[in-house]
Formats: C-alpha cells, structure tokens, sequence
C-alpha cells in the first residue's frame, strides 16, 4: 500500500505540473514544472525523500527504459536527422561544453562557499 501512495505523491505532483503549465501558459512543459515541484517541495522537507524513496528507486534502475520512445521517434524521422547531421554535431558539441564550464564554475562556487563556512 506505501508505493501506491508515493507513487500518488508523485503523479499528483506531476499532475500539478501539467495543470499549471496548462491555465498558465508558461513556455515550459508541465513534467518539467512537476519536476521543478517535487524539488521544492524536497528541498523545503515538505516532501521527505523517504516518502518517496521506493518508488523514486524503481524508476531510477528503469530509466534506461523510458528512453525507448524517443530513440524509436528519432528512427522514424530518420532522414531529417541524416540530412541535419552536421548541425546536430555541432549542437552536441557546443552544448557538451557549456555544460562542462557551467558545472565546473558551480562546483568551484560551492567548494568557496563551502570552505568559506568552514
């Protein structure tokens, strides 16, 4: 009965999500404002992980199952991306260095912030 209500907490939270991005209309999807949710609601220890944890679990060591519906909509949209490939490249490229820099300079701040409390 315990996962079934995490697993409630969580499609609630997703829910509310896709209810705000919907009567809002803000440019970001609902399952990324229910995501932005569940952080602070954790973050606030409104939510308590263990609340949650087993369910949370269960999808983690899953996760490589949820990447099968894009990866078979890339195969049908196979030849947009053959004829875009080189800007595609380039994309990944870029975007896998402003992702190195950006998590670089905020592991830098928290060490700083962390020795400074220290």
């Amino acid at each position: 009965m315990r996962v079934f209500l995490q697993l409630a907490l969580i499609l609630g939270i997703c829910y509310a999500g896709d209810l705000i991005h919907d009567y809002t209309g803000i440019p970001v999807p609902g399952n990324i404002l229910g995501m932005l949710i569940l952080l602070l609601l954790l973050c606030l220890k409104i939510v308590k992980l263990d609340q949650i944890r087993e369910v949370s679990d269960f999808f983690l060591k899953r996760l490589s199952f949820f990447f099968l519906p894009p990866a078979i909509g890339l195969m049908l949209v196979g030849d947009d991306v053959k004829s875009q490939w080189p800007l595609l490249l380039f994309l990944c490229i870029v975007i896998t260095i402003i992702t190195m820099v950006t998590t670089g300079w905020t592991v830098q701040l928290l060490s700083k912030k962390n020795k400074n409390k220290n």
